[in-house]
């Protein structure tokens, strides 16, 4: 801040003080502060008038969820049963000018950074949009950055109750703060960002979570002009026959500056593609983390799933995917086994045709290898993807990690969602 802008804030202080002791005065008050407000460049913001377009949303995520999984601890129980919110959200978003939009969220149900617990408000997306013109935009503060197809797509809109554990342990969406451009064309669409590393919202630019510097970039490609239709994980009757396929990344390091640490250099990255037709869709993805963290390890994963319509509402999909962990045990990733297979088959019914708004998901879930050769529960990007054996902590993959010389594990999930 300039002397010219202190001096001009100072003014205003003692100007509002003179102001409330001085009724008399006050207009002329009031003119004099508008124009240091004028001077300093904030006049044109607070006298936008905006506030006839801000727009309030919210969501809820309500489920059962049962679970049996063998050589629970401490008593040994197989099932574990009870009601949780998935999530339940606040969006507040609206126009500041003709060419900026922002967004801010909060979710009140499980932090999904990772940190907290049910309840309590975090803040996810706050960030502004600037449109430079029509196909250039700069996204600036705190959001998921392009990466994967998956991790773009917001969890209402996704097609079961749950994402698949390949993506939660190598891909989680995670919040960054920085800077990110998106530019295309007719039928391709990419993006660029520079951040302060996957899994650091809400940090102060001296935490010492945050990683040096952080890259990313993101780009697809489209059978034609109809973008949209592939910002979920459903293709409605009557669509036409389109396809998706991408490709992003993200490059973080730490350790070369205040406050300095472990010299970590990072990478994640995805392949991924999408075909769509009328009321079906395949979609398949590619996980990969290159991981130097003392150890160095190298995870991979895969997915494929699809999904159809049985009727205007009721849909049912399925889903395989299959994770792949270095077996150096001492990178943290397996004692023994390295390969881990589950599947997910499931049923939408839309309460709303061609609408997310409310909408009900049944999903069963098999685990059919021993997840207690996984010697961390968090993901690659750091967030709890399984459960603890005891019980006493939850992931988002819905599965917990069983005792060594168990396998064999099986959930079902009914959620209800409502947006509003």
């Amino acid at each position: 801040m300039d002397n010219k802008i202190q001096m001009n804030v100072a003014i205003l202080i003692v100007g509002t003080a003179t102001g409330l002791a001085q009724a008399g005065s006050l207009n002329a008050d009031r003119a004099y502060a508008s124009e240091l407000l004028a001077d300093a460049g904030a006049r044109t913001v607070l006298n936008q008038g905006n506030s006839s377009n801000v727009e309030v949303s919210a969501g809820l995520r309500f489920s059962y969820d049962y679970s049996s999984a063998d050589g629970r601890t401490p008593t040994d129980d197989e099932t574990t049963v009870g009601f949780g919110i998935k999530d339940a959200a606040i969006v507040i978003q609206g126009d500041v000018t003709e060419n900026m939009h922002a967004k801010i969220s909060f979710d009140f149900g499980p932090n999904d950074s990772g940190a907290g617990g049910q309840g309590t408000a975090v803040l996810e997306d706050a960030f502004v949009d600037w449109s430079v013109n029509e196909n250039f935009t700069l996204r600036v503060g705190q959001f998921v950055p392009s990466g994967s197809a998956e991790g773009s797509t917001s969890e209402w809109k996704i097609a079961g109750a749950t994402r698949s554990v390949v993506h939660e342990y190598l891909d989680t969406p995670s919040w960054t703060q920085g800077i990110e451009a998106r530019f295309g064309g007719e039928n391709w669409s990419g993006a660029i960002g520079f951040n302060d590393g996957l899994n650091t919202a809400s940090t102060a630019f001296s935490s010492g979570m945050e990683a040096d510097f952080g890259f990313n970039a993101r780009f697809d490609f489209y059978s034609d002009s109809d973008k949209a239709r592939f910002g979920d994980q459903t293709s409605w009757r009557g669509s036409s026959n389109g396809w998706r396929v991408g490709a992003g990344f993200q490059f973080e390091s730490m350790g070369s500056t205040n406050p300095s640490g472990t010299e970590t250099d990072d990478l994640f990255y995805a392949i991924d593609a999408t075909y769509e037709g009328d009321g079906w869709l395949v979609r398949g993805a590619f996980y990969g983390t290159d991981i130097e963290r003392g150890t160095e390890h190298d995870n991979i994963g895969f997915e494929i799933a699809g999904a159809v319509f049985l009727s205007d509402q009721w849909e049912v999909f399925g889903r395989w995917d299959t994770l792949i962990l270095d077996d150096d045990a001492g990178a943290g990733q397996t004692t023994d086994e390295d390969t881990f297979n589950f599947l997910a088959i499931g049923a939408n019914y839309y309460f709303v045709p061609e609408s997310h708004a409310a909408k009900f998901t049944v999903e069963l879930g098999f685990s059919l290898d021993e997840t207690g050769d996984i010697v961390s529960g968090t993901g690659d990007v750091g967030v709890p993807v399984f459960g603890a054996a005891d019980g006493s902590s939850s992931g988002s993959s819905g599965y917990f990690l069983e005792n060594t010389g168990e396998d064999g594990q099986f959930r079902l999930s009914a959620t209800m969602q409502w947006l509003f």
